[in-house]
């Protein structure tokens, strides 16, 4: 059985862009984008092998893109990747996903 899990930083990034997705367009838009992105994290999951890597970013580090965010995880084991982040394609990926740069 594959599976995933999410850092405490991904569940925070999720919480944050449901709440930006239902105050500037409406909660079934949110509920429908959220339901997309753990849909691609399920993916992702049965096949990591779908991301692209980011490691010249962070070591290990993989990330899918889905609309206009990206999904970064990496394989904790042969059936368990965690979701590290879940960032804004135009945000700073150097300093949100390296913590020496912060």
């Amino acid at each position: 059985m594959v599976s995933y899990k999410f850092t405490k930083e991904a569940i925070l990034d999720l919480s944050e862009i449901w709440n930006y997705t239902i105050e500037t367009w409406s909660e079934k838009q949110a509920d429908k984008y959220y339901g997309l992105i753990i849909n691609e994290c399920n993916l992702l999951a049965k096949s990591p092998e779908l991301g692209r890597s980011y490691f010249e970013v962070y070591p290990g580090l993989f990330g899918q893109k889905i609309a206009k965010h990206i999904i970064f995880y990496r394989r904790l084991d042969h059936s368990t990747i965690e979701i590290a982040r879940i960032l804004h394609e135009i945000r700073d990926l150097n300093n949100e996903l390296n913590p020496t740069k912060q």
